[in-house]
Order: C-alpha cells, then structure tokens, then sequence
C-alpha cells in the first residue's frame, strides 16, 4: 500500500471513530414536548409535605427495617462482648465431615494413593 493510501485509511478511520463524538451532543439535545393542554396543572406541595416525603418516610423506614433485623437476636438474648472468645464451635469449611479428629484419623497412605492429582480435584 503506498504512503498516500495509508494516509487515506488513517484518516477516514479517525474521522469515522470521532463521528459519535460530534453526533452525540447534537442527538441527546433537549427534547421540544410541551405537555398536553388537557392535563391539570399541579398544585404546588408545601414544605411539611416536602420534608415528609424526602426525610421522615425513609427515616421510618429505615429505622422499621433496623428493628425488624434485630428483634430476632434481642428475644434470644445474644449480646456481643468485646473481648470475649468466641462460645460457639469452630467452623472448617471445606474440612472433612467429621471435624478434626477425622482429619487425624486419615491413613497416610490414602493420601499418598492421589499423589497424581493437583489443586482443586484436577489432573497433572
């Protein structure tokens, strides 16, 4: 390809990749609706009624959900106290069914018998 057709290409591909650029501003311009004349004009909303809507609903409904999420725990009686150890047992997710006295009870030749088997189940 010659020096004077790469140009071309170069330029037609910058022009064609700036076009959104241009066209964008000038297709999401303002719409020119005017709202139909048979709709009622709206009353104008009083203060009170603006603070009601934006303040107090989603302050009640935010302190409704707070109590509705912790009544379980306050009837039961659980109390969180720092510096306590932890009352319940201990969790081994992904562990052997039987705790850790079923991880000590596991033959080491067992282990040794999938020696051909990498991380996460899958074959090397």
């Amino acid at each position: 390809m010659s020096d004077l057709n790469a140009r071309v290409v170069r330029r037609s591909a910058r022009a064609l990749a700036l076009t959104p650029l241009v066209l964008l501003p000038v297709a999401s311009g303002p719409a020119f609706a005017v709202a139909p004349e048979s709709w009622p004009t709206p009353e104008p909303v009083g203060a009170l009624e603006f603070l009601l809507v934006l303040l107090v609903l989603p302050l009640g409904l935010f302190l409704l959900i707070t109590l509705l999420a912790s009544v379980p725990s306050m009837v039961r009686g659980e109390r969180y106290t720092p510096g306590l150890a932890w009352r319940n047992e201990n969790a081994w997710f992904g562990g052997p069914k039987g705790g850790l006295e079923a991880a000590d009870r596991t033959d080491p030749k067992a282990i040794e018998a999938d020696s051909d088997r990498g991380g996460a189940s899958a074959r090397w």
